[in-house]
């Protein structure tokens, strides 16, 4: 089931400097291309450092977040609030139970070959 996400509402309820740095990503377009994957959305970011990796979705009702940003934590960084902010902006539907990278399987192809994903990406991507 896709959930319906007020925007405002969800602004609102971040800390102010995760909220403004997220905008100046928007507002920057350093988000890569959305991806929509297990009922979440994923996309990369470019920053000063490098690239960062970028998963989110609803898990258990709130907001899941998964970043390579050395900001990632328990809360949203400014990274994944900005992609649920762009996925909205963008018509992609959240599931009301994404499954969160870290608990997916890999496809028997990508265990038994190693797959096509870069060494130095996290392993849930």
């Amino acid at each position: 089931m896709a959930v319906r996400i007020d925007v405002e509402a969800f602004r609102e309820s971040l800390p102010p400097a995760v909220a403004q740095a997220a905008e100046r990503l928007r507002e920057d377009g350093g988000l890569g291309e959305l991806d929509p994957v297990d009922g979440g959305v994923r996309a990369s970011s470019l920053t000063p450092d490098g690239v960062v990796r970028t998963w989110v979705g609803i898990v258990d009702g709130d907001f899941t977040g998964r970043c390579t940003c050395p900001d990632a934590g328990e809360d949203l960084c400014a990274h994944a609030a900005a992609l649920v902010v762009a996925a909205v902006a963008e018509g992609i539907h959240l599931s009301a139970d994404a499954t969160p990278p870290t608990t997916r399987t890999a496809p028997s192809s990508r265990r038994r070959y190693g797959g096509s994903r870069p060494s130095n990406w996290p392993t849930w991507w």
